[in-house]
């Protein structure tokens, strides 16, 4: 009992305090912290910076604003250039590149190149010879061709950088290359025709893309295209298409605009409309033309399978054409003219793969020194590819073809029986 009586007198009742005892309380003062003298200030926000300006320029001077907005300065430049505009006041009859050159000038060379270095080449250049043609101008002049671009940047009046070169950097984050030069150059030329646009491509660009054409699609595209690249584009077709579409190139006649038109929605998307009427397509010399251009192994391929389709059609692409193996119908004094032009190791990889009658004929119309020196380097002149000494072989053929031309050669082409007397 006593120890529980001990624990009831440690508790003690608590006693609240009236409202008045409250009132009656002193204020509590909380202490404040000193403001301390070495506190660090707060970080200031970035500044990009300061552009040093050439020397004797004022910070507030129309020059120093000239040279902090050289990009802008310049695209103010280029409206001036492109849309040939005229100044005011003293430059009343100044325009295009004569006024961004007042500018150049007035500026000064530093600012002047700062300004420059940001504008195209042919933008440069134009400005350039402004500057060269004009020898002397008025300080007045000067001052009113910077205020006038001064004006233009603060109000925005310029044109944006567009041209091929932004096409280019844009076009190229979205498809390959080849759509690239495909699109720049589709702007670029409005005027010309979508086949002209193809015969810029490459012929192992074009070649896979109608190689899963009908044929004759194929034909009516080879001949719109100059022979050197449908030539090109022919011999990276498949073998098996190359016959079918020669010789439908050999027996097309004129076609209308509509079919190209046709060819231009299904192929390209890119063709431009063409006039009406008809436009001349194929034909043997078409053909022919594309065949000279091409390799041997080609040319064999083509005309030895037209041959089995129609013979006739295959006789007059042969009549308009000049292979290397018809070297041997020059007459000797033609032979030798050749020579004269052709490189003697050409000419050795060149009979490489001649027939011997074509050898027979050209060696024997050679010195005895030289022709020992062909024949003995064809002995051991090591293995090479067909399409190598077929490029050879073109190369002298083109030779035969320019000095025709130049009338010291007639060429008697396919299988004529004409003599000379």
């Amino acid at each position: 009992m006593s120890e529980e009586k001990g624990r009831r007198e440690e508790i003690k009742p608590v006693v609240w305090a009236t409202e008045k005892e409250v009132d009656a309380w002193p204020p509590i003062e909380l202490s404040r912290p000193e403001p301390s003298t070495s506190a660090e200030p707060a970080p200031e926000e970035a500044k990009a910076p300061k552009l040093e300006l050439p020397a004797g320029i004022a910070e507030d001077s129309t020059h120093a604003f000239l040279f902090a907005h050289a990009e802008e300065a310049a695209a103010v430049l280029r409206t001036l250039v492109r849309k040939n505009i005229e100044g005011d006041g003293p430059l009343a009859g100044v325009a295009g590149a004569q006024l961004a050159a007042t500018f150049v000038i007035g500026v000064g060379e530093e600012i002047g190149a700062r300004v420059l270095e940001k504008l195209e080449w042919d933008e440069v250049k134009s400005i350039a010879e402004g500057v060269v043609q004009m020898e002397e101008t008025s300080r007045h002049a000067c001052l009113h061709a910077l205020e006038l671009v001064r004006k233009r940047i603060e109000e925005e009046d310029y044109l944006e950088l567009g041209g091929e070169q932004y096409a280019r950097g844009m076009l190229g984050k979205m498809m390959e290359p080849y759509r690239v030069d495909w699109m720049v150059e589709s702007a670029q030329l409005p005027e010309i025709s979508g086949f002209e646009m193809l015969a810029r491509m490459k012929p192992e660009q074009v070649a896979p893309f109608v190689s899963h054409e009908h044929p004759q699609t194929v034909a009516m595209i080879l001949s719109q295209l100059p022979p050197a690249q449908a030539s090109g584009i022919l011999a990276c077709l498949p073998e098996r298409m190359q016959s079918d579409v020669a010789y439908r190139v050999t027996t097309m006649e004129d076609i209308s605009t509509a079919a190209l038109q046709r060819v231009e929605e299904s192929l390209t998307r890119s063709l431009r409309s063409l006039t009406l009427g008809t436009a001349n397509a194929g034909g043997p010399k078409v053909m022919a033309d594309m065949l000279n251009l091409t390799g041997s192994s080609v040319e064999k391929n083509v005309l030895d399978q037209m041959d089995g389709q129609d013979p006739e059609a295959a006789e007059a692409v042969r009549n308009l054409m000049f292979l290397f193996c018809d070297i041997a119908k020059l007459t000797d004094r033609e032979i030798q003219t050749l020579l004269r032009e052709v490189d003697q190791k050409d000419l050795t990889i060149a009979l490489k793969a001649a027939s011997e009658e074509l050898k027979d004929k050209v060696l024997g119309n050679i010195s005895e020194e030289v022709r020992k020196k062909i024949t003995e380097d064809m002995e051991f002149l090591g293995p090479m590819r067909l399409s190598e000494v077929e490029e050879v072989q073109l190369r002298i053929v083109q030779q035969v073809r320019l000095l025709e031309e130049k009338g010291q050669i007639t060429i008697v082409r396919g299988d004529s029986d004409d003599t000379f007397v």
